[in-house]
C-alpha cells in the first residue's frame, strides 16, 4: 500500500519523467496492489501487463517481451523469490524489482541475492517507488549501452569480431535444429592500404564507414553484419538460392551506384568469398570463416592477374 500519497497521484506528472516508455510485467496476488502499481506506472508513461503469481508470470513472459518485472514476494503457487531466480537464470539482464510487506521474513539482501535489481517494502510512497523504478531502469540502460560498446566496432557501428562469433554460434545451433542453410560472405575492401598511403588514414576511415553504410543498405536486419579486421567484413544470413543471388546483386548495384556518384577521389572495390553451412555436415565458425576467406583470396588473385595482363 501507499503512504497517504494516493490522493496526490497527479503529482507524478510533475516528477522527472525523462525515461523511455517500458513494457512492464506487474506480479502480485492482491488485485488492489496490482491496480495501484499499474496506475503509478501508467501515469509514468509505461504499459503494463499483470499476473497474479509467479507461474502465470512465466507463462506471459514466454509470449511477450518485457523490459522490466515488478513482483511481490509472498504469492501462492510460485513466490516472488522463486520467480526472480527463474528470471535471472533464463532471462538474464531483465531488471526485476521485488516488493513485500513481510520485511521481518524477507530482506533486501535476500531479494538481491535471488537476482532482483531493486527492493521496496510496503507501505511505500509514490516518490520512493518512482525514484527506485527510474533508477533501476537508468542503471539497466547504462549497462546495455556499455555492453553494446563492447560488442560494436567503434568506427563503423557494425558488430565487432566478438559479437559476430557470439551471434553466429547461436545461428549455427538453430540451423542444425531446423535444418536451415546459412551462407557466410567474407568481404575484403580492396586497396585500403593504397587509400591510406595516398590520401591519409582519415580518408581510409571514411572509405570503411561508407562501405559499412552500403552493407547496411544491402542486407536485412535479421542478417549479421560485422567488421572483423582492418579491411575485412563478414555477413551471415539464412540462405536460399534466390535470396543469395538477390542480395549479391543488390550489393554490387549499391557499390556501382556509390562509385557513379564519385563521393570520394577513388572508387570502392571489393573481393568476396563465400562458404555454405550445411546442417547435415556441421562445421565450426572458424572452419566456415577459413573456407570463405580462401574463396575470397581466389577472387582477389584473379583480379590481380587480370590487371597485370
Amino acid at each position: 500500500m501507499v503512504k497517504k500519497e494516493l490522493p496526490n497521484l497527479k503529482t507524478l506528472e510533475t516528477l522527472n519523467m525523462k525515461s523511455s516508455h517500458y513494457q512492464v510485467l506487474v506480479v502480485d496476488d492482491e488485485e488492489p496492489i496490482r491496480k495501484l502499481i499499474v496506475t503509478l506506472l501508467t501515469q509514468m508513461g509505461h504499459h503494463c501487463v499483470t499476473a497474479s503469481n509467479g507461474l502465470e508470470a512465466l507463462d506471459k513472459i514466454t509470449t511477450t517481451k518485457f523490459d522490466a518485472v515488478i513482483a511481490d514476494i509472498v504469492m501462492p503457487e510460485m513466490d516472488g523469490i522463486a520467480l526472480t531466480k527463474a528470471l535471472s537464470k533464463h532471462y538474464q539482464g531483465l531488471p526485476v524489482m521485488n516488493i513485500t510487506g513481510h520485511t521481518e521474513q524477507y530482506s533486501a539482501e535476500s531479494a538481491i541475492a535471488s537476482g532482483a535489481r531493486e527492493f521496496i517494502s510496503k507501505p511505500f510512497s509514490i516518490s520512493e517507488f518512482t525514484i527506485r523504478f527510474d533508477k533501476m531502469m537508468r542503471d539497466h540502460r547504462a549497462e546495455e549501452a556499455l555492453l553494446a560498446l563492447s560488442l560494436t566496432d567503434e568506427l563503423t557501428g557494425l558488430y565487432n569480431r566478438r559479437r559476430f562469433f557470439v551471434l553466429t554460434e547461436q545461428y549455427l545451433k538453430v540451423a542444425v535444429r531446423t535444418k536451415g542453410r546459412l551462407l557466410i560472405l567474407f568481404i575484403d575492401l580492396d586497396d585500403l592500404k593504397w587509400i591510406n598511403d595516398h590520401y591519409g588514414h582519415s580518408e581510409g576511415d571514411k572509405a570503411l564507414i561508407d562501405f559499412a553504410r552500403i552493407l547496411k543498405e544491402t542486407f536485412r536486419e535479421s542478417d549479421i553484419i560485422a567488421r572483423i579486421g582492418g579491411d575485412e567484413f563478414v555477413i551471415l544470413f539464412v540462405s536460399t538460392d534466390e535470396n543469395s543471388e538477390i542480395l549479391m546483386a543488390r550489393l554490387h548495384k549499391h557499390l556501382k551506384d556509390y562509385n557513379a556518384r564519385r563521393v570520394r577521389r577513388y572508387r570502392l572495390s571489393i573481393s568476396v568469398g563465400t562458404a555454405q553451412f550445411d546442417p547435415e555436415y556441421p562445421v565450426s565458425i572458424d572452419e566456415l570463416l577459413s573456407k570463405a576467406d580462401a574463396s575470397m583470396y581466389v577472387q582477389k588473385r584473379k583480379k590481380r592477374k587480370k590487371h597485370s595482363i
